[in-house]
């Protein structure tokens, strides 16, 4: 089984869309402290600063965008728990070089999949909607409404859960569809017929023809 499309054309035009968004809501700076949805809101300004500084960015530049989710996402992630999450049940029977390997396969899939919609990221304007949850909870599930000119308001919510370096997103979701779900169907197809080295291979190979019809 070969991974031919990981989703519709529909559903890949809203994780598009997602991804935009993910990107332009990251930063480093975190503390135990600060409420979930501060961080979504604190964080915005400080990516959407760079993207406009840097037109390299919104060019969609890969390496500049590589650096871009090091330095301010992935610190801020609990890209594991997502990747454990995407792959199911089968992730714990992995070995320790295989987790480390998908993790960076699965890592370079996103990026070379969504990078070129940065650029939209800097039309965006986020509204932050108040948290329905109990007090001491350590995960939340962040709602916001995100609007471009022209177009409507679209929802999109994050996943939370407040680790001893502060709040870390492990799943967002956009009109319905969370994205680790979305690639846990089509991942675990691949593992059932060919096992967690199967699909090492299939994510490494989407990549490199993604990476052969990049312009970076």
């Amino acid at each position: 089984m070969k991974i031919k499309n990981f989703a519709s054309e529909s559903i890949i035009l809203l994780l598009k869309l997602f991804f935009t968004i993910f990107l332009s809501c990251f930063s480093s700076i975190l503390v135990a402290e600060t409420m979930p949805e501060d961080v979504i809101s604190m964080i915005t300004t400080e990516i959407l600063d760079e993207i406009k500084n840097k037109p390299e960015l919104a060019r969609g530049d890969l390496r500049s965008v590589n650096e871009l989710v090091e330095k301010k996402v992935m610190p801020i992630l609990d890209f594991e728990k997502m990747t454990a999450l995407a792959v199911g049940k089968k992730w714990k029977k992995a070995t320790d070089i295989q987790k480390k390997t998908l993790m960076k396969s699965f890592r370079k899939l996103l990026l070379l999949s969504y990078s070129g919609t940065i650029k939209f990221a800097e039309q965006a304007k986020v509204k932050i909607l108040p948290p329905r949850r109990g007090l001491g909870d350590k995960k939340a599930v962040v709602k916001t409404r995100v609007s471009f000119p022209g177009r409507q308001a679209v929802p999109i919510n994050y996943r939370m859960k407040l680790t001893e370096d502060g709040w870390k997103i492990y799943d967002l979701n956009v009109l319905g569809l969370w994205l680790v779900d979305n690639y846990r169907v089509q991942f675990s197809q691949i593992v059932n017929a060919q096992g967690i080295e199967g699909l090492i291979n299939q994510i490494d190979q989407k990549n490199r023809k993604l990476l052969g019809g990049s312009n970076s």
